[in-house]
C-alpha cells in the first residue's frame, strides 16, 4: 500500500482533507459520479443498485469518526479525524432482506481490493457509506464517490472508491487477511506526544504545556498520565472532551522542570473499559502497533 504523512507539532481537533493520511492499494481509481453505481447482491431476499443521486437521496446521517492505518506504527502519522456523511449500513441491508445463512458482508472497490465484516457487526447502526467528508465531497483520494467508515477498526476495513456490497455465505478472506493480517483489526489504545518533541530544549524553572492526543477506537478514552521521569512516576493530563464516541481525544500537561539535563517523557492512555495502554513494544503486523512513545528533551 502507499502512505502519504506529514510530521506536525500539533493536531487539530478535525484533521483538514488536504492533510489526511492517504493509503491506497493501487493508485486511486478515479470513477465519474454519473458512471459509478453501489449493487447490493449476494445472500439477500432483494437485490438492488444504487446510482449517485440515489445514494444521496437516501436518509443520511453525519459522524465524527477517528481513522487510523492498521500500519501505523507507535506515534505514527497514519491517523486523522474527519466529518463524514452518508447513508447508515444498516438500513441498506434491512431494504435488502439479509438472509439467515448469510456470513460475512464484502466490501469491493473499484480498484480490486476488498474487506469483509461478520454480519453481526455490520448489522450495527454506527458503520456508514459515506460520500462527504469535512462538509464536501470525498476528495478522489479518500473514496469518491463513496466509502466505508467503520468506527473502532483499522483502515483496512474503511473501503474506499466502493462499489459493492456482497453478503456471502462464508468466511470472506480480503486482501490484508490473505496476507495473515487480523481479520477483526479492533484498533489498540495508543497515546501521541505531539508537543514537546525529542531533541526540544526547554528553560529550567518555567511552566511548560505539553501536547497530545490518545485513542481507543470505539472504547473511548478514560485517562491519559505522563511520565516526565522514564516511568518512574505519573500524573494524570487533562482531557479534553471527545467530538465524538468514535474519536480521538486531545490531551495537555502542565510541567515546570526543576533539574537541568536530559528528561525522558511518556505518556500512557487508559481506555473507556479501563484497560490500560501495552507498553510491550509490538510491531504493526499483523493486528497494530502497541507500546509506549518516548520524547527525550534537553532542560537548560
Amino acid at each position: 500500500s502507499q502512505l502519504f504523512g506529514s510530521t506536525k507539532r500539533t493536531t487539530s481537533p478535525i484533521t483538514p482533507n488536504e492533510e489526511f493520511y492517504i493509503t491506497s492499494y493501487r493508485t486511486p481509481p478515479y470513477v465519474p459520479a454519473d458512471r459509478w453505481a453501489l449493487s447490493i447482491r449476494g445472500t439477500i431476499r432483494s437485490p438492488f443498485t444504487l446510482t449517485y443521486p440515489d445514494l444521496l437521496a437516501q436518509p443520511a446521517s453525519t459522524e465524527i469518526v477517528t481513522l487510523e492505518c492498521v500500519g501505523n506504527g507507535v506515534a505514527g502519522e497514519a491517523i486523522g479525524t474527519a466529518e463524514w456523511h452518508g447513508v447508515r449500513l444498516k438500513s441498506l441491508l434491512d431494504k435488502a432482506g439479509v438472509t439467515s445463512q448469510t456470513q460475512n458482508a464484502v466490501f469491493h472497490a473499484a480498484d480490486g481490493y476488498s474487506d469483509s465484516l461478520t454480519i453481526e457487526r455490520a448489522m450495527r447502526d454506527d458503520i456508514m457509506v459515506a460520500y462527504r467528508m469535512n462538509g464536501v465531497p470525498l476528495p478522489l483520494g479518500h473514496g469518491f464517490p463513496a466509502r466505508m467508515i467503520v468506527p473502532g477498526h483499522y483502515g483496512m476495513k474503511h473501503v474506499q472508491w466502493l462499489t459493492g456490497i456482497e453478503l456471502v455465505s462464508t468466511d470472506y478472506r480480503g486482501y490484508y487477511q490473505r496476507q495473515d493480517w487480523s481479520d477483526e483489526a479492533i484498533i489498540k489504545t495508543k497515546s501521541w506526544i505531539m508537543n514537546p518533541q525529542t531533541g526540544d530544549t526547554l528553560p529550567a524553572r518555567k511552566p511548560f504545556t505539553m501536547q497530545g492526543f490518545a485513542f481507543a477506537g470505539s472504547r473511548g478514552i478514560h485517562r491519559v498520565d505522563i511520565s516526565t521521569d522514564g516511568g518512574e512516576s505519573w500524573s494524570a493530563a487533562t482531557l479534553a472532551p471527545p467530538l465524538s464516541p468514535y474519536s480521538w481525544v486531545m490531551w495537555n500537561y502542565s510541567w515546570e522542570p526543576q533539574q537541568p539535563g536530559d528528561h525522558r517523557i511518556l505518556a500512557r492512555a487508559t481506555d473507556g473499559t479501563g484497560a490500560q495502554q501495552s507498553a510491550q513494544e509490538h510491531p504493526p503486523f499483523p493486528d497494530g502497533a502497541s507500546g509506549l512513545q518516548e520524547v527525550i528533551v534537553a532542560i537548560i
